[in-house]
């Protein structure tokens, strides 16, 4: 098809401001998740019956007000977004949180394409998948954000593992004594909690060191931020 000179000056003005928004969002997909890889995943995860693992947080998706992002980390820790200067730009304040055992299901995972990308709001994690959420008793769609790393079903699973489970964790909440079930939903720790308690708390730790004979037990999370020391599976100090 051949185009005219105002349809061509068009396209290379159409090209630029894609150029431009790319700059603005200062990153580009780090990996590419491979079209049988993404397969896979769309089998295992969309529309399946999930329950929230840990505590999560409810905040706007940035500068998408018509969903909600979800986080089972402190915001402060979160890397989603960055500015120009390649500055983070940290999530909007905290909504509510949401109890461990609240029930959810997965509506898709969206992984980015060029279209796509071009679709989202410019300051959302665009360049990120999105994991689809509808969450029971939020009448707006739910997103989880993944990494722009993983690149096999097994990552993309695992991340998404983290802070969902097929297993209702709601039982479990409810057995703890009154003190350290209302921590957890605080997203905050208290002397003596089980390990099941601080998971659901602060979410899955990134590293666990176990000295059996001593049976003591050290937990920390990315960037080494917050830790959790355990005796005897119970907490005996935490780091923040």
């Amino acid at each position: 098809m051949a185009f005219t000179r105002p349809a061509r000056a068009s396209l290379r003005r159409a090209a630029a401001l894609a150029l431009s928004a790319l700059a603005l969002a200062g990153c580009t997909p780090r990996a590419v998740v491979p079209d049988g890889e993404r397969a896979r995943v769309h089998e295992a995860l969309d529309g399946t019956q999930r329950y929230l693992r840990v505590a999560v947080t409810v905040h706007p998706l940035f500068g998408d007000t018509s969903m909600r992002l979800l986080l089972d980390a402190p915001p402060a820790e979160v890397d989603l977004l960055r500015g120009g200067q390649d500055e983070i730009i940290p999530p909007p304040p905290a909504e509510r949180i949401l109890a461990p055992g609240t029930a959810v299901r997965v509506l898709q995972v969206e992984f980015p394409t060029g279209l796509l990308i071009a679709r989202r709001v410019v300051m959302s994690p665009r360049y990120h998948p999105w994991v689809y959420l509808q969450v029971a008793g939020e009448p707006r769609p739910c997103v989880l954000v993944l990494s722009q790393t993983a690149v096999t079903a097994e990552d993309i699973t695992a991340e998404v593992d983290r802070v969902l489970t097929a297993d209702d964790p709601a039982p479990a909440l409810r057995a703890l004594p009154a003190e350290q079930r209302d921590a957890v939903l605080r997203k905050e720790l208290t002397d003596g909690m089980p390990v099941r308690a601080v998971e659901m708390a602060w979410g899955q730790p990134e590293r666990r060191r176990i000295d059996r004979p001593n049976g003591t037990e050290e937990w920390a999370w990315p960037g080494g931020k917050r830790r959790a020391f355990f005796q005897d599976e119970k907490l005996v100090r935490w780091e923040r």
